[in-house]
């Protein structure tokens, strides 16, 4: 028993300092964010909107898009990630709040927008106003989705039709009568 015990000691002894050179967690952090209007010259999309629902822990923001300044021109709503898929977590995962309105500077990472905590997103103040730039503009109506989008039904223009030749027999009617009366 004794000489299994300094087998134990022994064996203990060489793995403790292996434990210290395995690779801990990683952690990441950000570098200090440029001013406002560097940020905003170098992102590849700006704009402002407010987010209208969440999903993905809170990083996945479903944003009503107010006013684009900068970028790709943007549906009415969009989604930003500001995470990756799943329960995937990394140390730079931005959340956002439903319901509060922010200027977003996500970039664009295989066609979606993407967000993280290093970037200058935040919530918007009255002080942003002053950045907004003359060439901002509101956001592009979605395009009509072919599956759900009505077809042209020609009944539909069965009122139309009879209220203009309605108040053509009344007009011409009208002038009848004042005809014989003169």
């Amino acid at each position: 028993m004794n000489g299994l015990l300094v087998r134990a000691a022994a064996s203990a002894a060489l793995l403790v300092p292996l434990l210290f050179t395995l690779a801990g967690p990683a952690v990441a952090s950000c570098m200090m964010p440029p001013p406002i209007e560097q940020a905003i010259r170098d992102a590849d999309s700006v704009f402002v909107g407010t987010v209208t629902s969440l999903s993905n822990n809170d990083r996945w923001a479903t944003v009503a898009v107010e006013e684009v300044w900068k970028g790709p021109d943007l549906a009415r709503i969009v989604e930003v990630r500001g995470g990756p898929a799943g329960n995937v977590m990394t140390s730079v995962d931005r959340s956002f709040m439903a319901g509060t309105r922010y200027l977003f500077l996500p970039y664009i990472a295989d066609g979606a927008l993407s967000d993280n905590a290093c970037s200058s997103t935040a919530e918007f103040t009255a002080d942003l106003v002053r950045l907004r730039p003359a060439t901002a503009h509101p956001p592009i109506a979605p395009a009509p989705d072919p599956d759900t989008a009505t077809p042209f039904d020609p009944a539909s223009l069965l009122l139309p039709a009879a209220l203009i030749v309605g108040a053509g027999v009344l007009v011409f009617g009208g002038a009848l009568v004042l005809r014989r009366r003169t």
